[in-house]
């Protein structure tokens, strides 16, 4: 990777964990010295003003200038804003990093795209395929055979099993599961602790167990 300045995209909790993740990269990549967060980019100025310890928001989404030395971290979890988001960037020529944390496991055959996130304790196991702007939160396992759709958010604690296909834009919230084979359609939302066992439909919000249709 040629750039070595980062700048986080999203300022809210989640960005604040990255910060953290990202920090972890950094301090055992070969040569820690070399890179340096630099600040964050958020539509809300005050965002970080309880947190006088971390690095600055350097500007909004639309006011940001692409800097050839600087890679971009997307710490955004809603799908739907996270695809307006890292667009907007994309045709500024702004790149991105995909981080995947040092604890992270990543077996064979794995597919990562631009702009993923990948937290702590993850698993993620054989022939998968993880698409642009994925994050998949700690402790979460993805299993074989696999697809996790473009701009999809994993929430933490999740399992997603052998040979499951999420489309775009899927979230599932903590601790859901979705059972071998099934497929999640573009936009679906998993609530919490749900364990899903047939077809989701696109744009479709389930919840419970197993999980069912309750908006959408």
């Amino acid at each position: 990777m040629s750039a070595k300045k980062f700048v986080i995209v999203g300022a809210g909790g989640f960005g604040r964990e990255v910060y953290v993740w990202l920090k972890d990269w950094i301090e055992l990549s070969a040569s820690p010295s070399e890179y340096q967060i630099i600040g964050f980019l958020d539509d809300a100025p005050a965002a970080l003003e309880r947190f006088p310890e971390m690095p600055p928001i350097i500007c909004s989404i639309d006011v940001y200038e692409h800097q050839d030395d600087v890679a971009l971290v997307c710490a955004i979890a809603d799908p739907k804003i996270k695809k307006i988001v890292s667009d907007k960037l994309l045709e500024k020529g702004a790149q991105f990093f995909s981080l995947v944390h040092p604890t992270a496991i990543v077996g064979t055959r794995v597919v990562i795209g631009e702009g993923v996130v990948i937290c702590p304790n993850t698993i993620l196991s054989t022939d998968l395929e993880i698409g642009n702007f994925v994050t998949i939160n700690s402790a979460t396992t993805i299993g074989h055979d696999t697809s996790v759709g473009s701009y999809s958010t994993v929430s933490g604690h999740c399992d997603v099993t052998g040979g499951v296909q999420l489309a775009e834009g899927v979230f599932m919230g903590s601790h859901a599961v979705v059972v071998p084979k099934v497929t999640v359609g573009a936009y679906a939302v998993i609530g919490a602790s749900s364990v899903v066992i047939r077809k989701v439909a696109s744009g479709s919000t389930v919840f419970g167990v197993p999980a069912k249709r309750i908006a959408g």
